[in-house]
């Protein structure tokens, strides 16, 4: 365990931070007993299997074995390394971290620029950002982007709830303020601010004379940039940043930051196609709106909102266009354990041009709220392919939309969501229920897996070790009540089980110091985030071993602390003169000790 400033900073923030109101922020929790319980976002989780335990401050996945505390959370979720979220919890809650010292450069390396973390990526967007929004506010080069804010009828609380900017009409205005501030020019390059010339050396800006709207991450970082033009003679309308290390768009979504809150309080978010649409959407009132940015639905997308709510809205085009993207994106929502709404806007063309017309927000709702279910959509549009077909082709256009089915995932469904689907699929085709479940292909048998939704302490027995850490962990206060050599039994037992053995070093050293131990504080204080992980699980499973309750965990710990003693007594001094009479005398001591029970003895070699 190392002390310091870096220590002390782990700790006030832990202390500072509650770990419900943390993951409550990125996810929908819902309260179990003593615990809560959610959708975990580390594996494609369909039945909630992360806990959360604000007694422990920890969170825990039985399924995939993902845990920790607050840091471990933010450091996973979010993608960042463990100073960036340190930050981001210090800022959170208020809190001043110690000043550290940059790292010096290497020896012989003062003529390179040093590798990009993501890191260093995250401050070079957040510097273009902050550049972008001073240009709007320039009283010359902001002109013509505050007159487009006022046509489209944003005002200046919209802009900047989303950190709206703009990029002068020059060729290097990006470039030449990053040089003069020290910005690393191969960042902006990596991130698509600014692109190489073609013909001469140089960079130029990627972004001239447009409106510029950041993309930001869940956690409130910029990571991507959309331009909407500001003469209309320049060609594209919209330009979007390019893929990074920072920026996937089939796993962003526009304005989640800023509708993350309400998405949660309404149980529902709607989803629209462009960023312009969402904005207008936040600033009529539905501050419950996010966006796609340029490619359709995914899986991702459909699991980063599932994490949030049980109902999805999506809002798309009434062309052609709009339909297909509609289809497209009832196909990555299928699977998914979440109800899913295609609204259809006759009176307009996207939600942007009906919120400007008089009562346009009441039409919207109204949209909204009579809109088909995805498989009343689904099934409406596979009519339409179906009319006018002939047997032979009805037959085909059926089969195939069933195969369709099945690589989505329909055999993993509830067993009363796919009889919906079945019998709905029944009514079209005018076949019995069981001719459609025979045409579909059958999902492939999967062997050697283990039951992801069973609890980790029921699917094995623990290890007397792991039990005897696991425990600790849960009342470290037990340690000061051993004697010198169960402590060192304990130790043993411990460094045996590699990394994760380190729990035992700090629970001793933070109980000599007088600290009152818990997971939170033990975790944290382990440098190795596997071993953080894995004293978690070993927490967790412990604890349910015990089933909660504190004197049968006292009775657990001594348990495990008997059978490693035991253990280790029959493994001493095997290569003695007298073997056999050894022996013996060290089953008669362990009768002596732990009693006369022969089931509680282990058997002789």
């Amino acid at each position: 365990m190392r002390s310091g400033p870096q220590n002390d900073d782990r700790q006030k923030v832990l202390e500072a931070t509650d770990i419900v109101g943390l993951v409550g922020e990125h996810l929908a929790l819902k309260q179990r007993g003593r615990e809560f319980l959610c959708v975990c976002p580390f594996h494609d989780d369909h039945k909630p299997s992360m806990y959360v335990v604000p007694a422990k401050q920890i969170y825990h996945c039985f399924s995939c074995g993902a845990g920790g505390n607050a840091i471990d959370f933010v450091i996973n979720y979010h993608k960042m390394d463990f100073l960036d979220a340190l930050r981001f919890l210090a800022d959170r809650s208020g809190l001043t971290l110690t000043p550290r010292r940059p790292q010096s450069a290497a020896a012989g390396a003062d003529d390179q620029e040093p590798e990009l973390s993501r890191a260093a990526l995250i401050e070079v967007s957040r510097f273009a950002n902050d550049f972008f929004r001073a240009i709007l506010r320039h009283p010359e080069h902001g002109a013509s982007a505050r007159a487009m804010l006022a046509k489209r009828g944003l005002d200046e609380a919209t802009a900047e709830t989303f950190e709206i900017g703009a990029s002068p009409d020059r060729w290097d205005g990006l470039l030449v303020t990053a040089q003069k501030r020290g910005v690393s020019v191969e960042g902006l390059e990596r991130l698509g601010l600014i692109k190489r010339r073609t013909e001469s050396s140089g960079h130029y800006d990627a972004f001239r004379n447009r409106l510029i709207f950041p993309i930001h991450d869940q956690a409130g970082r910029a990571i991507a940039f959309g331009g909407r033009r500001l003469n209309d003679e320049d060609d594209p309308k919209y330009l979007n940043s390019p893929e990074s290390a920072l920026f996937h768009k089939s796993r962003t979504l526009f304005a989640l930051k800023q509708a993350a809150k309400s998405i949660q309080r309404e149980n529902l978010a709607i989803v629209t196609e462009g960023y312009m649409d969402a904005i207008a959407c936040h600033q009529a009132g539905l501050t419950n709106t996010v966006a796609t940015l340029g490619t359709a639905l995914t899986p991702e997308h459909a699991r980063m909102l599932q994490r949030l709510c049980d109902r999805v809205a999506l809002l798309f085009d009434s062309d052609e266009a709009g339909l297909r993207a509609a289809d497209r994106a009832v196909e990555a929502f299928f699977a998914a354990p979440i109800d899913v709404k295609i609204v259809r806007l006759d009176d307009a063309k996207d939600p942007d041009e009906l919120l400007k017309q008089p009562g346009g927000l009441d039409l919207l709702r109204a949209a909204i709220a009579n809109a088909d279910d995805a498989l009343a959509f689904r099934t409406r549009r596979l009519r339409e392919r179906l009319a006018g077909a002939g047997m032979s082709a009805r037959a085909r256009i059926i089969e195939e939309d069933l195969a369709r089915l099945a690589e989505l995932g329909i055999n993993t469904l509830s067993p009363v969501r796919k009889r919906l689907v079945v019998r709905r699929y029944a009514e079209i085709a005018g076949v019995p229920e069981a001719d459609v479940i025979r045409a579909l292909p059958q999902q492939r048998q999967q062997t050697g897996r283990r039951d992801e939704t069973q609890p980790a302490a029921e699917r094995a027995p623990l290890d007397p070790r792991a039990g005897v850490i696991g425990a600790l962990l849960n009342a470290p206060e037990i340690w000061l009540e051993l004697s010198p050599d169960q402590q060192d039994a304990v130790r043993e037992a411990a460094y045996a089980l590699g990394p994760v053995g380190a729990a035992v070093d700090v629970i001793a050293a933070l109980a000599q110091d007088g600290a009152s131990p818990d997971v939170s504080l033990v975790s944290s204080s382990i440098e190795d985030s596997e071993a953080r992980r894995a004293a978690v699980q070993l927490a967790f499973d412990a604890e349910r071993c015990a089933e909660g309750d504190a004197e049968r965990l006292r009775d657990y710990f001594h348990d495990c602390l008997r059978r490693i003693l035991r253990e280790r007594a029959l493994s001493c001094n095997e290569h003695t003169a007298h073997p056999i009479q050894d022996r013996l005398e060290r089953i008669r001591e362990m009768r002596r000790t732990f009693g006369d029970q022969p089931t509680s003895l282990p058997r002789p070699a």
